[in-house]
């Protein structure tokens, strides 16, 4: 069953497609909406919102926002649905945030350096004409250089630039309570992207953004088999016990064989139409 996917990201951020090669691809699986999610930036929003129109596709404005992670956690992203775009706290993170991916990312690529890779940030910068600092494009450089021993982005996820990657480098980024006043203030719901990457810390931090005000969790988003035994089971669980929304998407970079494709995973219309009723009954904005 193709889903509503309200987890894809484009050229503005890390992805390969832009808004509108995603949107042609959206209608050309017949998926009647779709959210356009980018790394800390909200860009491709407007270009999405006016092309839409011609193809009969909703569409939803979004952002995942990079959060500075708590103890015992290597990752947290939050997912911003309904935003207005325009909003000048969400461009302000926009320019914070691409100030902490530089300094970030020199740090990964002097720990890529001491591991013996060959690697410049003048060479990064050059490979997106400084428009993005993501271990995507690391890797790309990496897999150029290095074919023989990388043939796939996810070994060099797996091996450097992942969690548990020699190179890994812990993200700098928004709070988290700042973060979901930021959403609220730009008229949204705040999104916990990914809740298992959390690991054993799940519950913990799940219990804060709750705390905090956050509104939902995405709860389809990878293959059951990937996801640890019982995980969405415990999720179902917290969802229903703190009555909040249920988000969905394949976190969608690029067309990929064997990959996974736009609509795989996300929301069915029910749960879509509660998403949105949400919103209607609690935005301030």
């Amino acid at each position: 069953m193709v889903k509503i996917d309200l987890h894809i990201h484009s050229t503005h951020s890390d992805g390969v497609l832009n808004p509108k090669e995603l949107i042609d691809y959206a209608v050309e699986k017949g998926i009647s909406a779709i959210a356009i999610t980018d790394h800390d930036k909200s860009t491709a929003n407007e270009e999405a919102k006016v092309y839409v129109k011609e193809k009969g596709i909703g569409y939803v404005s979004g952002i995942e926002i990079t959060i500075t992670p708590p103890e015992g956690v290597r990752e947290l992203h939050l997912i911003g649905l309904f935003i207005d775009s325009e909003d000048e706290e969400i461009k302000k993170i926009s320019e914070r945030h691409r100030e902490y991916a530089i300094k970030n990312t020199k740090s990964i690529i002097e720990k890529l350096n001491e591991l013996g890779y060959e690697i410049t940030f003048e060479e990064l910068f050059e490979e997106t004409k400084g428009e993005n600092f993501g271990r995507p494009f690391i890797a790309k450089i990496l897999m150029r250089k290095y074919p023989e021993k990388f043939q796939e982005r996810k070994q060099v996820f797996d091996e450097l630039l992942g969690k548990q990657g020699k190179a890994f480098v812990k993200p700098q980024g928004t709070e988290l309570k700042r973060a979901i006043e930021i959403i609220h203030n730009a008229g949204g719901i705040a999104i916990v992207a990914h809740p298992w990457y959390l690991g054993e810390n799940m519950l913990k931090i799940l219990d804060e953004f709750v705390s905090l005000g956050g509104d939902g969790i995405e709860l389809d988003y990878k293959p059951k088999e990937t996801i640890q035994e019982n995980t969405k089971e415990i999720l179902e669980n917290f969802i229903e016990k703190h009555n909040l929304v249920i988000s969905g998407g394949t976190d969608f970079h690029e067309k990929k064989e064997g990959g996974k494709e736009i609509g795989d995973f996300g929301v069915t219309k029910e749960e879509f139409n509660k998403l949105k009723e949400y919103w209607k009954n609690n935005r301030k904005k």
